[in-house]
């Protein structure tokens, strides 16, 4: 797999970033070590965690996917390897199995110097490369979470900071306060994105889609990477004859799979792969989030990289629908 050379920042990423998610939970240690070993022997380097993964799941607590990255870091010795990007702000301050009624830590400066301290001793590091705040809660000022960032890179404990499931209006004014306090800026942004265009009132609770107003804001801030989450909808497109998401239940969802279903036939390669190679061949540039359970389903995400989409190619999907 190529690494990407984010030449704003000086720093080089895999095309795919893997998503730990399930790590801890769902999946085991041994067999996140395996998924781990398998990303990082292939050329990955780019790993995505949370202070909150996977919470929701029953006995856990949102410190399982971090635990488990920190001792596959210190056992396999790969921390200078790889690129670590973990988030915080939205790991439940109670949970009783309600989403409805939970609340979240939310991003003040408190919050935020003390979550990327207790991330740094589950990952086992002294340094984040990237910390996203996870989620843009608008009753906490943006002067508090860029003052914390601020002091966080200046002490040496993270890199690059990060906004989460954010409005374009929101970043740019984020930036811009950055540029006029001398306060560390967002070189990253990371959004939910699919080839599949939800339907109009669906509910993604405190996920924000990536949308044409965030794209084109991409196009002229090259110092800004996008990163894509939910990409592959839990494996959707690699199911035969699954029914479509109810998010993604529209007419126009059926003629983009068909659209998707031609050109992997033409392409010889799986509908994953396309979807993967289909987001990889945007601009601006989007670097795409897999996971997967099983190495075989890795196997499979990482195969997108070697599929080149001709201008045509990627005409024809992002134009297929209504």
């Amino acid at each position: 797999m190529k690494r990407i050379n984010l030449g704003n920042i000086g720093l080089e990423v895999s095309q795919l970033c893997l998503g730990t998610m399930y790590f801890g939970t769902k999946t085991d240690q041994s067999q996140s070590e395996k998924l781990l070993d398998y990303f990082t022997d292939q050329g990955g380097n780019f790993i995505d965690t949370s202070n909150n993964y996977a919470f929701w799941m029953e006995d856990a607590c949102g410190d399982e996917s971090e635990t488990v990255l920190g001792k596959w870091l210190k056992r396999r010795g790969k921390r200078e390897h790889v690129v670590l990007a973990t988030k915080c702000g939205a790991r439940p301050v109670d949970y009783t199995g309600d989403l409805g009624s939970i609340k979240l830590e939310g991003l003040s400066y408190k919050t935020i110097i003390n979550a990327v301290e207790q991330s740094l001793k589950r990952l086992q590091t002294d340094y984040l490369d990237v910390i996203y705040g996870h989620v843009d809660f608008m009753e906490y000022p943006i002067d508090e979470r860029l003052k914390a960032f601020t002091l966080l890179e200046e002490q040496g404990k993270i890199r690059f900071a990060g906004s989460s499931n954010t409005m374009a209006w929101r970043l740019a004014e984020s930036q811009l306060y950055s540029k006029e306090h001398a306060y560390v800026n967002y070189s990253f942004a990371q959004q939910r994105y699919t080839f599949l265009r939800p339907r109009y009132t669906a509910d993604f609770w405190v996920q924000i889609l990536l949308e044409e107003e965030m794209l084109n804001y991409g196009k002229h801030h090259p110092e800004l990477t996008i990163v894509a989450y939910a990409t592959l909808l839990s494996g959707f497109y690699g199911k035969k004859d699954a029914a479509i998401p109810e998010e993604y239940d529209t007419e126009d969802s059926r003629l983009r799979l068909l659209a998707l279903s031609e050109l992997a036939k033409r392409k010889s390669c799986t509908m994953n792969q396309l979807v993967l190679a289909w987001i990889m061949a945007h601009t601006p540039r989007i670097i795409p989030i897999i996971s997967g359970s099983k190495v075989s389903q890795l196997e499979e995400s990482l195969g997108a990289v070697n599929i080149e989409l001709s201008g045509e190619e990627h005409f024809f999907l992002s134009n297929s629908g209504l």
